[in-house]
């Protein structure tokens, strides 16, 4: 796993990420992304379906040239910056 943090620019289709460029290379989702979530902390106990927050995405992105990674990505500020990597 590399940490990372970078700008990334991303596409969307229904909802959920398609292709993106980041770091200069253009990448296409090559599997289905899998949506990360957070639900609060501080909520009551008899709450039993609490609701969830996108904290962020897991997908793999191929790119053009073939390489193959998987990315999270996440949202910062009006944008999204990806958090994470592994070949």
């Amino acid at each position: 796993m590399m940490i990372v943090d970078t700008a990334v620019t991303v596409w969307w289709t229904g909802g959920t990420p398609v292709r993106l460029v980041w770091l200069g290379r253009r990448w296409r989702v090559t599997d289905v992304p899998t949506r990360l979530t957070t639900t609060p902390s501080d909520l009551p106990t008899a709450i039993t379906h609490a609701p969830e927050r996108t904290a962020g995405w897991r997908f793999q992105a191929t790119a053009e040239d073939g390489e193959t990674l998987v990315l999270d990505i996440v949202p910062d500020g009006d944008g999204w910056t990806v958090a994470r990597t592994w070949t």
